[in-house]
């Protein structure tokens, strides 16, 4: 979907707000359709210095100005914002995108006492470089245009898909905290790699690009992974004796292990 000349909100002026707010400018949003609110005097300053978007320290200015507001605030502060805004939102009725970690549509709507548009979005950090891969999903009051309008939001900053809500706290184990395991890897490797002798930099570039070709080759073969792990494993050789070892401790199944116990946090924080 292209650019239109509705105005977006953020509530919320830290990381991810400001990863979406760069990926929109980069997407040919303009800065003049851009809002930001928050508290913070340095998070206001870098916005504007950095994006030349508009910029207030009252939420309410934000709310009159746009017809798509990013809900963008730590989960501590959630429910005293929602109950700021609460009385002002049933009169604009603005599309409500919440990236609130662990913060259920029903629990927004409960805030507000009112139906409005609501979705809920998990980016995960790589959206600052706009490579984040984002879930999004929706209550009943959304229609297809403002789908259309999330979506666009968030292709801005990677690739998107829709799920139902139920699947959130797998996604978020899986993907959101995704990138947590792949980093733990590199530190890993990077411990072993101190065996070659090399400045810890051209070290630690050598495992990303190895990693970041193998995902890259993984995305565009039309091989699954396991054929491709295959075609690197020769009988008898180097990789067939170090993948002994990781069946050997149950790699695999730690990960699945890993992945379900987040999960089940996941769910817990939730609840609380």
């Amino acid at each position: 979907m292209k650019p239109t000349e509705k105005n977006i909100g953020f509530i919320g002026a830290g990381n991810m707000a400001s990863a979406i707010i760069s990926g929109l400018l980069n997407a040919g949003y303009k800065n003049s359709q851009i809002y930001a609110s928050s508290p913070e005097d340095d998070h206001l300053k870098r916005l504007s210095n950095d994006f030349s978007v508009n910029v207030s320290k009252k939420n309410e200015d934000i709310l009159n100005s746009v017809s798509t507001l990013v809900l963008a605030v730590k989960p501590n502060v959630v429910e005293a914002v929602l109950e700021e805004l609460s009385n002002l939102i049933s009169e604009q009725k603005p599309l409500l995108i919440s990236i609130v970690a662990g913060f259920k549509i029903s629990s927004v709507e409960s805030k507000l006492k009112s139906k409005i548009k609501i979705i809920r979005a998990m980016p995960n950090t790589p959206a600052s470089i706009g490579l984040g891969v984002s879930a999004l999903t929706n209550n009943d009051q959304i229609k297809e245009e403002d789908k259309q309008v999330a979506t666009s939001i968030f292709d801005s900053v990677g690739v998107t898909c829709w799920l139902e809500e139920s699947s959130f706290d797998l996604f978020t184990a899986l993907i959101s905290s995704g990138p947590a395991y792949i980093f733990y890897l590199i530190e890993a490797l990077q411990e072993v790699a101190k065996g070659l002798n090399l400045e810890p930099d051209l070290t630690k570039q050598l495992i990303v690009e190895m990693i970041k070709g193998s995902a890259t080759l993984a995305g565009e073969s039309s091989d699954s992974p396991s054929l491709l792990r295959e075609k690197v494993t020769s009988p008898g050789g180097v990789t067939e004796k170090a993948l002994e070892i990781l069946n050997k401790r149950k790699v695999n199944r730690s990960v699945v292990e890993a992945i379900l116990e987040a999960t089940t946090k996941s769910k817990s924080l939730g609840r609380s």
